[in-house]
């Protein structure tokens, strides 16, 4: 009789969000954002972080693009970041609302982000 309990269980593969240099700040002013509004849960907050300190970088970096490595709640975090800032932006920032469509449209789907659970 074998324990399966004894296995780790399998880890999501983590997802590869390639951000031009014109989309970084938006997501990074999405995440931040998010950190401000979310205070009173912390573990979201930290979620937030990991996933903003890999689109900050020195200012030489920022006329780059990057490409971020985000475990699956990161991805979902930046996802819920992203849609809260696109509802809050208003018609005449057009530029700004495209630019965060055009993020959104690298990410999965929204069935894909509410199935993945936040620990």
């Amino acid at each position: 009789m074998s324990d399966t309990s004894a296995r780790p269980e399998p880890s999501e593969p983590p997802y590869h969000l390639h951000l031009a240099a014109d989309e970084r700040p938006v997501a990074a002013s999405a995440l931040r954002l998010l950190i401000a509004d979310e205070a009173h849960l912390p573990d979201l907050r930290a979620l937030a972080r990991e996933a903003l300190a890999g689109v900050d970088g020195s200012e030489a970096d920022e006329r780059r693009g990057v490409t971020l490595t985000l475990s699956p709640p990161q991805m979902k975090i930046a996802h819920t970041a992203l849609r809260s800032l696109l509802n809050d932006l208003r018609r005449e920032q057009h530029d700004e609302r495209d630019i965060v469509r055009r993020i959104l449209d690298k990410l999965p789907d929204e069935h894909t982000m509410r199935a993945i659970e936040l620990n």
